[in-house]
């Protein structure tokens, strides 16, 4: 793990190209649907049930929930939330928006929500096995 000694954010890979730049969580809720805020924390609540992680905000939108590695994304748009996670393999099925294989083991799935039953038992078993992949529990 590295440490960036300018804004003390950790990443796997020494010199990981990133932006020093933060965000207060709040300005992520400014002018988004009042519900949002309560999303990402049922999601978060959710989320720690696996176990400790970390979360960085970083602009313009997104919050990376953090183990060894990013596990999860939560990106707050204008008119939704959209939920990156990694699984070792490909679920091409509803409400799974796009898919991305970003290396041999991993691939990337994008889910937007944008009220409390989108945030079901699958989408939660999804960040589950991507909480596991990465931080190899």
């Amino acid at each position: 793990m590295w440490t960036c000694p300018s804004c003390n954010r950790t990443f796997r890979n020494t010199n990981q190209m990133h932006t020093c730049k933060k965000v207060d969580m709040e300005s992520f809720f400014l002018r988004r649907p009042p519900h949002f805020r309560g999303l990402y924390e049922l999601i978060k609540k959710k989320t720690e049930m696996f176990g400790d992680f970390r979360e960085e905000a970083v602009p313009p939108d997104v919050v990376f929930f953090k183990t060894k590695s990013t596990f999860l994304a939560v990106k707050i748009k204008k008119k939704w939330i959209d939920i990156q996670f990694f699984l070792d393999h490909l679920e091409d099925v509803p409400p799974v928006k796009k898919h991305l294989q970003t290396s041999k083991r991993r691939i990337a799935h994008l889910v937007s929500v944008d009220c409390e039953e989108d945030i079901d038992r699958q989408l939660m078993d999804w960040i589950k096995a991507s909480y596991e992949l990465i931080s190899g529990a």
